[in-house]
């Protein structure tokens, strides 16, 4: 009988490993994806002739051509939610109206986001949206751009990490994203902080169904041997 009881409470110890083990990942997952994100500069385009953004593909070191239009967008994003593509059109024609062309040089709209406020480093305040339109030589890149029109702050990789002062220090910090989403969906981040919560539930309910299952068979085992 000792030995009986002994293989049940093994069988039980067992099935509480396998549930434990089943949700670790899944809890992993849940967290990385959705509570973390990193607060930098979103890079987009749009290609001469049309005014729709597209998020860059590549950093800001493909040659460019007349016409085309560069966004910097200051934003916080993970897999799950995207950099926020600058709030101005890309239109070329705007942009660029009171730039005449000229020999052996291209014009380049540029339009720079600084960001919403509640995404803004603390202590800090976001400058107003720039729109202009940067007269460069011909083969420039969105690098020649940027440093023609505005003051830029990189790492010792090159990566952008400020725009005329903004952010002051930092340089693509790791941050915790319900106020990114919120910014994305226009929920209140408190809203969203509950929500990712209980998206769990339903796999915590099926791991519990499966617990109580487990039990509920060595107990009918048991009584029936007894």
């Amino acid at each position: 009988m000792n030995k009986s009881i002994s293989k049940k409470n093994q069988q039980i110890r067992i099935g509480l490993v396998v549930i434990i083990t089943a949700l670790s990942p899944l809890t992993l997952i849940n967290s990385a994806s959705a509570d973390k994100g990193y607060r930098y500069w979103g890079y987009f385009q749009a290609a001469p002739g049309s005014n729709t953004w597209v998020a860059a593909m590549t950093g800001p070191t493909v040659e460019l051509k007349d016409g085309a239009v560069e966004g910097h967008s200051f934003s916080i994003s993970n897999a799950e939610v995207p950099a926020v593509a600058p709030s101005s059109n890309a239109d070329f024609a705007t942009l660029c109206a009171d730039t005449p062309s000229a020999a052996g040089k291209i014009r380049v709209g540029l339009v720079i986001n600084f960001g919403e406020a509640n995404i803004a480093p603390s202590g800090e305040v976001p400058p107003k949206a720039i729109s202009t339109c940067a007269l460069v030589k011909s083969g420039a890149t969105g690098v020649d751009v940027l440093n023609t029109a505005v003051t830029v702050r990189n790492d010792s990789s090159g990566l952008l990490c400020g725009i005329e002062g903004y952010p002051a220090t930092e340089c693509a910090p790791e941050v915790d994203m319900p106020i990114a989403q919120a910014v994305a969906t226009g929920e209140n981040p408190s809203d969203l902080s509950s929500t990712d919560e209980f998206s769990f539930a339903p796999t915590l309910a099926v791991a519990l169904a499966a617990l109580f299952g487990i039990l509920l068979t060595v107990a009918i085992k048991k009584r029936k041997q007894l």
